[in-house]
């Protein structure tokens, strides 16, 4: 027999409006406002009969919240950045410091390719960990490559970061990323507005996007193709207002093609944290800066360094710009390399630059 809904547990009513109505939040909110209370909205939404299966789903998402460190968040406790959007949540489950969404708290979105190259993750886990120094946190959505390099970036720091996930809050996508939730979840903040047991697909992936652009103040964009997820991110943070910023690339990389077409299109060229802190009206602190890399090297190895400052090189090509055998050469690039000041992708060699 199909239990009847009682008036008892509002926290339970909520979860079962929030999934029945997963893709109407504007909906689920009029109707909430409507009925008067979660128990009344659900039951014009099942005609006062629970469905089993509905009870059981939402016995789960409870199950979930019972571990300590675990909140349902409701919009009122909401930011006001992210309560102010077109379509906001109506609940999102959250793991981890819930103060990072507190309004006094400055919060940046670094976003990008999930197939990024070397540089890529560099500068955006550079620029995440400078700005995460300075007590900002780094929103991004846990993916491979250039998400996953932020949300590294920015555990270096007191700002931390927030992780939003296009699935459940039980549920880490790509599974190869659940060590880097782990720390998030420990010293940072996972959120979701999926259900437990939601896994990813496609199309809830431009759903977490809004929120990850909703949450922040602005938007950064290190490397996109033209076709990408992360200028969906960056189209929306425009939409609401906020500051869109991007890394530019090489010109002939057609990963960095979405960035160049966002800085055409009018938004902030970014070369490091300090441009961005600029936007958000801050400064870098005295004393915190980051160290950068060793400036203690050999003249052949600075002469090596400088001409790997522009346009990826072939050994052929740096073999025709410096007086160096193919021996000595191949020395000096494995100790640039092991120093973390030049990185290989496809036998081309170029400088990392904080």
């Amino acid at each position: 027999m199909t239990p009847e809904i009682s008036e008892s547990n509002t926290e339970f009513e909520l979860l079962a409006v929030h999934r029945l109505l997963l893709n109407k939040p504007r909906a689920a909110m009029t109707l909430l406002a409507e009925a008067g209370s979660a128990a009344a909205a659900l039951a014009a939404l099942t005609r006062g009969r629970l469905p089993a299966e509905l009870e059981a789903a939402v016995a789960a998402d409870l199950a979930w919240l019972a571990t300590p460190g675990r909140r349902l968040l409701t919009r009122a406790e909401f930011p006001a950045e992210l309560e102010a959007i077109h379509d906001p949540p109506f609940l999102l489950f959250a793991e981890g410091d819930i103060t990072r969404l507190a309004d006094d708290q400055h919060r940046v979105a670094i976003v990008g390719a999930r197939k990024a190259s070397a540089y890529g993750r560099h500068q955006a886990t550079v620029i995440s960990e400078a700005l995460s120094l300075e007590n900002v946190s780094i929103v991004s959505g846990l993916a491979m490559g250039i998400d996953a390099a932020a949300h590294e970036g920015a555990l270096r720091g007191p700002g931390s970061t927030i992780a939003v996930l296009g699935t459940g809050c039980d549920t880490v996508y790509p599974r190869r990323n659940w060590r880097l939730a782990e720390r998030i979840a420990a010293n940072g903040l996972i959120i979701s507005e999926f259900p437990t047991g939601t896994r990813a697909y496609p199309g809830h992936f431009p759903r977490r996007n809004r929120i990850v652009a909703g949450v922040s103040r602005g938007t950064v964009v290190v490397e996109a193709a033209r076709r990408s997820g992360s200028l969906i991110s960056a189209r929306l943070a425009a939409a609401e207002g906020r500051d869109v910023m991007a890394v530019p690339g090489l010109v002939s990389h057609d990963r960095a093609a979405g960035c160049h077409q966002l800085i055409r299109e009018g938004a902030m060229l970014v070369r490091d944290a300090d441009d961005i802190l600029a936007e958000l009206g801050l400064t870098r602190s005295p004393g915190l800066a980051m160290a950068g890399p060793a400036v203690d090297l050999r003249p052949e190895l600075r002469a090596l360094l400088a001409c790997l400052s522009g346009e990826p090189l072939s050994i052929d090509e740096i073999l025709a710009e410096l007086p160096t055998s193919v021996d000595e050469l191949t020395v000096n690039l494995v100790s640039l390399e092991v120093q973390g000041l030049i990185v290989s992708e496809a036998g081309r060699y170029h400088a990392l630059t904080s």
